[in-house]
């Protein structure tokens, strides 16, 4: 590769064959200047067609710097630290392989990082990209989490109690070699969770920048009702492994943190109730209380993930 290389883009991927030649494309046909940026993909076992897709988009890549990897250990951070390993950047910047990156993304990421030197790493806006273009009746500001939403506005600013979301965030590469890598006991959810508390604790500072969108495939799957609990209790079960080698305390306070966001849940309700959003009201309540029922109960997780 290339010594000038400035950006390494890296997509990890399972099964998202319906998808992913879209999220190339747009990292393909970005406004910067190939000589600047690579593109990473890490194949994580995918058991679709996704390999031969890779090898099709490779055969038409043009003068696009890119190399294709496959991750045999299975788990979303394991994908993410193959392609920290092979990155050639200064740079680093993930988006999912169900994304597709504005036509300026290189250009932001980099303009951001040369612009606010004192930030190791940022992330930008997700926006989902629903069926049918038609946003779910249950869906509400408090449940932007499940479906990866990111939408601080249109100015520049700084995460303080909220942090990026895996599709969309870059870092300084050499922030790994202080704080180490993905925690590979996260397989599917909190990894990105876990690599920017691990920032903030160093004492770094993580920055929002509008300009780096990336719109976000929802599909029709993942919003029926039985996979959003799923992810409830995905969401629960992997806090817990994310705090397994921390204080009792650190595991109560969270679940105390849980059990006031569950019975809070109640009075935000009410406006939806009142405004006829019943439907908003009544999911809020719900994701909560899988939330806390998985956290409470990690061994419940895998019964409801693998046999639901």
């Amino acid at each position: 590769m290339s010594s000038s290389i400035v950006l390494s883009v890296v997509i990890c991927s399972y099964n998202r064959a319906n998808y992913i030649r879209k999220a190339l494309e747009s990292i393909k046909n970005q406004s910067y200047d190939y000589n600047a940026y690579e593109l990473i993909v890490v194949n994580n076992n995918s058991t679709d067609n996704t390999e031969e897709i890779c090898a099709d988009f490779e055969s038409k890549k043009g003068n696009l710097q890119y190399v294709y990897a496959v991750e045999k250990k299975q788990g979303l951070s394991c994908a993410r630290n193959k392609g920290i390993q092979l990155a050639g950047g200064k740079y680093i910047s993930f988006i999912d392989d169900d994304a597709i990156a504005k036509e300026n993304y290189v250009e932001q990421i980099i303009w951001a990082f040369e612009t606010y030197t004192n930030f190791e790493a940022l992330g930008g806006k997700v926006l989902p990209i629903y069926p049918n273009n038609t946003e779910p009746l249950w869906m509400s500001k408090y449940l932007n989490g499940l479906v990866a939403k990111v939408d601080m506005g249109d100015a520049v600013s700084q995460f303080t109690n909220k942090y990026p979301v895996g599709c969309n965030m870059a870092f300084h590469k050499k922030i790994f070699d202080e704080i180490g890598m993905f925690n590979e006991e996260l397989t599917f959810r909190n990894d990105d969770k876990y690599i920017f508390l691990q920032i903030k604790k160093a004492g770094k500072k993580i920055l929002y920048i509008p300009t780096i969108v990336v719109h976000h495939n929802i599909d029709a799957e993942r919003i029926q009702y039985k996979n959003l609990i799923k992810l409830c209790y995905a969401i629960g079960y992997s806090e817990r492994v994310r705090l397994q080698h921390h204080s009792f305390i650190e595991k109560m306070i969270k679940g105390i943190e849980y059990t006031i966001k569950f019975f809070a849940s109640y009075l935000l309700a009410i406006p939806f109730l009142l405004n006829k959003q019943s439907e908003k009201g009544r999911f809020l309540i719900t994701v909560r209380k899988y939330i806390l029922v998985s956290y409470i109960k990690p061994d419940l997780y895998k019964g409801v993930w693998w046999n639901s």
